[in-house]
């Protein structure tokens, strides 16, 4: 062996060692968990939920970033930037790491992260102002085929998956939507309440409050099968107008791209436990987010791989209208 490789291979055996040595402390401080959208928000208390678990189960104190803008992009940068130690985490969606990436000039992809597991899958709803003219999808298309000016509906947002969700119905439907971005879903239920703006696309999560009260009244879940949260609400397909609209969404946690693998089998593990407690998971039911089935990173990389390849000819048609 020459004296270069020696170095190397020295180099490369104090790295791992290094990298081991400190998975076997991990944590030892206290870790950052990034929400890239504001505080109130659907993935928001989907985060502090899972922070406060994380905190009782590692013993060190978790602490929620919320650094919204951009669709998510903001946030999910201050992450593909810090250090891939595993103190800096990001409760990333749908949105943005595949959504933003396509739409947007986001300056990432996926392989930018370590993804460590998929936390939750939950769906999109149309909703309305109790006072709107239309209560099903079916009525919806009517009442737009007969205006000459387009629907306005209030979205979270410009590059998410609610947006295209309203986007791809209307197309589906022969009609002309104008989407109203709002810094989130609590601006966007305030205006929807006062009538401010007659429509909205949102997480159901965040909606489902407000729908069980009759604040707001929900027009469709955007999805190809019922949101086992709220089963008494119909898809937008269900109906004759509409077929094969889908806005599903989901989260999931993920570290800088270079985590040391030791690390991601430490959360991974924690995750199992807090992901498979009932109490936790009827708790996420209630609130209208269906925790999964825990899998490892490997298992969430392959699933980010398909979802890309599933979504991209939908993303292609609404970025090219």
């Amino acid at each position: 062996m020459t004296l270069r490789r020696r170095t190397a291979a020295v180099a490369l055996a104090a790295l791992a060692f290094a990298s081991l040595s400190s998975a076997q402390t991990y944590p030892d401080r206290p870790i950052t968990l990034v929400v890239p959208y504001p505080a109130g928000a659907a993935v928001d208390r989907v985060g502090r939920a899972l922070g406060a678990e994380l905190q009782r189960r590692l013993g060190q104190p978790v602490v929620i970033d919320n650094v919204a803008g951009a669709s998510g992009t903001i946030g999910a940068k201050k992450v593909q930037r810090a250090a891939p130690d595993g103190y800096t985490l990001l409760v990333g969606t749908v949105n943005d790491m595949l959504v933003a990436p396509a739409v947007l000039k986001a300056g990432y992809t996926t392989m930018d992260f370590t993804p460590v597991t998929r936390l939750s899958q939950n769906t999109t709803v149309l909703v309305a102002h109790p006072g709107f003219g239309a209560n099903t999808a079916d009525e919806l298309v009517a009442l737009a085929r007969r205006r000459t000016e387009p629907l306005l509906a209030g979205a979270t947002g410009v590059a998410m998956m609610q947006t295209i969700g309203g986007t791809l119905l209307a197309q589906a439907g022969g009609f002309r939507i104008d989407h109203v971005p709002y810094k989130g879903g609590a601006p966007l239920l305030t205006d929807l309440i006062s009538g401010q703006v007659p429509l909205g696309t949102i997480a159901l999560t965040s909606a489902l409050p407000m729908i069980r009260e009759g604040r707001i009244k929900a027009i469709g879940i955007i999805s190809s099968h019922r949101d086992p949260t709220a089963p008494n609400i119909p898809t937008v397909n269900e109906g004759r107008s509409v077929k094969g609209v889908e806005a599903d969404l989901w989260t999931g946690l993920l570290g800088p791209a270079g985590m040391p693998e030791p690390v991601v089998a430490r959360l991974n593990a924690v995750l199992r436990d807090i992901m498979s407690d009932a109490a936790y998971r009827d708790t996420e039911f209630k609130a209208g987010s269906v925790v999964v089935e825990p899998n490892d990173g490997k298992a969430f990389r392959q699933f980010l791989q398909r979802e890309e390849t599933r979504l991209k000819p939908s993303l292609a048609e609404v970025k090219a209208n």
